[in-house]
């Protein structure tokens, strides 16, 4: 048998390095930003002591909110011959949540730029808090909970339809309580951790599907929905 045209390696590795790629980057900018003490004034004077390690690990915070879109994209693929309704529902939930996270961390650029500018402390730490009272930050922060919602309906399928190794779902589904409900100085970290496990699992359940079998698992679901419309019909 011939080898898959590369444009079709190209698509299947795509997904497989979003899927493993995105926890990872989390991993970095856990550990790349000061941890959150409960108190703004410390946040700020953390920032203000070192803001370009700050500005690069919520960069990476960034991009790990963006590459997590294709990873759900690419999740939804994979879970879509087993639960087509169910499985897009929850990558769009997922990828959604995901893009206001990035806007989210985009508000944390701003504040490095502040405090960077500002060399009282005092009045950096006002002005920062008023940041993140604005209106428009909570526009951004409310929807960001879809991000957990679609993921944890997403790991709840994946148990339903057996489509991974159980311990899979289960890491995912254990790390969106901690990363929610944990103590604050260590909940980021462990939880990127767990995600980055569980998410090597999910990549290499991508990887084994091969190119020329990714590719023809949308179409083929097409196909399927079409078929079953016009019989209904």
């Amino acid at each position: 048998m011939s080898p898959p045209p590369s444009w079709l390696r190209v698509r299947h590795l795509s997904a497989v390095f979003a899927v493993a790629v995105a926890p990872l980057l989390g991993v970095a900018w856990s550990f790349l930003v000061p941890l959150f003490r409960g108190s703004m004034s410390i946040e700020v004077a953390n920032v203000a002591a070192n803001p370009a390690r700050f500005v690069a690990g919520t960069y990476l915070g960034v991009l790990m909110s963006f590459l997590m879109i294709p990873a759900a994209l690419a999740m939804g693929r994979f879970i879509r011959p087993r639960a087509p309704v169910a499985g897009d529902v929850t990558t769009a939930l997922w990828a959604l949540g995901a893009c206001f996270h990035g806007g989210v961390l985009a508000f944390q650029l701003a504040e490095a730029n502040l405090v960077a500018r500002t060399p009282d402390l005092t009045l950096a730490t006002t002005m920062v808090s008023r940041l993140f009272e604005y209106t428009g930050f909570t526009l951004v922060l409310v929807p960001f909970i879809a991000f957990y919602v679609g993921l944890a309906a997403f790991a709840a399928l994946l148990i339903l339809r057996r489509a991974v190794p159980l311990w899979i779902p289960v890491l995912i589904l254990v790390s969106i309580p901690i990363e929610l409900f944990a103590p604050i100085p260590w909940k980021a970290r462990l939880f990127f951790v767990l995600l980055g496990v569980a998410f090597a699992g999910l990549a290499r359940a991508v990887w084994r599907i091969g190119p020329v079998e990714w590719a023809r698992r949308a179409d083929d679901t097409h196909a399927q929905a079409m078929a079953t419309n016009s019989a209904a019909d």
